[in-house]
This record gives C-alpha cells, sequence and structure tokens, in this order.
C-alpha cells in the first residue's frame, strides 16, 4: 500500500498524542510539515504504519532540520524540551534488555505530568547522555552487572513514579 503525508499524519498524531493535552492534535501541521520538508516515501510509510513510542526509528529517516521541525510540532511550544528528550532517548538501543527497558522507562516518565519538570528533564537528559556510550562487544561479566544495575535502577523509577500517581 502508497502511504500518504494525510496517513502518517493521522498515525503521527495518534501516536504520539499522550505528549500533550488529550484535545490538543498536530495532524494538520504534520500533514504540512510532511509536504513543505518533501519527507522521503520510506518516512512516509515508516510513519503511516507506526505505533505508539516507536517515533525514533521513523524520524531517523528525516533530513535533520526535518526531524527538528517535526519534534517543535509534536511537542508544541510548552513542551519541545520534553519532546527533544523523549526523540534522544528513542534513539539508544542499549543492546542489554533490562536496560533498554530502563531507557523506555525514563522515557515513558517524562510525561507524567504529577513529577516536577525539571525532575523529568534532568532524569532524562542523564540517562541520554550516559547511555550514549558503546556498548557493544562487552564481557559476560559487565552485561550481568550492567543487568543488574539497570534492573536496580528500574526498580527505583517504578518506586518513584508510583510515589507520584504515574504508571510506567
Amino acid at each position: 500500500m502508497i502511504h500518504s503525508c494525510t496517513d502518517a499524519a493521522a498515525a503521527l498524531d495518534r501516536a504520539t498524542r499522550d505528549l500533550r493535552p488529550p484535545e490538543e492534535s498536530v495532524r494538520a501541521a504534520l500533514q504540512e510539515r510532511c509536504v513543505a520538508d518533501a519527507w522521503s516515501r520510506e518516512a512516509v510509510d515508516c510513519f503511516a504504519t507506526l505505533r505508539e513510542r516507536e517515533v525514533g526509528p521513523c524520524a531517523q529517516l528525516l533530513e535533520e532540520d526535518a526531524a527538528a521541525q517535526l519534534v517543535r510540532v509534536v511537542g508544541g511550544a510548552n513542551r519541545t524540551e520534553v519532546t527533544d528528550v523523549q526523540y534522544k532517548l528513542s534513539q539508544l538501543k542499549v543492546g542489554v534488555a533490562e536496560c533498554d527497558r530502563f531507557v523506555a522507562a525514563v522515557s515513558t516518565i517524562l510525561s507524567c505530568e504529577q513529577m516536577p519538570l525539571a525532575d523529568r528533564l534532568s532524569l532524562g537528559n542523564e540517562t541520554a547522555d550516559f547511555w550514549s556510550l558503546p556498548t557493544t562487544g562487552l564481557s559476560i561479566d559487565i552485561e550481568r552487572r550492567m543487568t543488574q544495575a539497570c534492573g536496580e535502577s528500574l526498580q527505583a523509577l517504578q518506586r518513584q513514579a508510583s510515589d507520584v500517581g504515574c504508571m510506567l
């Protein structure tokens, strides 16, 4: 099936609804960005078939400026920082399953309005900066320690989220 900018914008609007108030739609603005930035067929198809929280891999198919415009539209004026951090986190693939789950949980908690914005941004940026290090070719012992540390971090994050009334 050949997808259009309309299809991509509709799917993106649905997939990013937790990043803004539920009554706000970014569908029309995303459709305009798709046309104005001349998104590739591959990017349009990727966005048209994406699921919630899978924006990152599709955004990688855009030119850098087009990806930045996408983040601005999805994030809105007041949410761009959160969206920027979520985008950075979506690009991380640690390669250690428990660590990848922790990174995904950090991305999720960025949408938790009950937690102070400064705390969410700090956690997200620290996670993105820390895990941007190379993690390929690790010894079994180091991978085991990383799994344990990430598991403990994930449990602590889950407790923190629960304490403020957020779901992970």
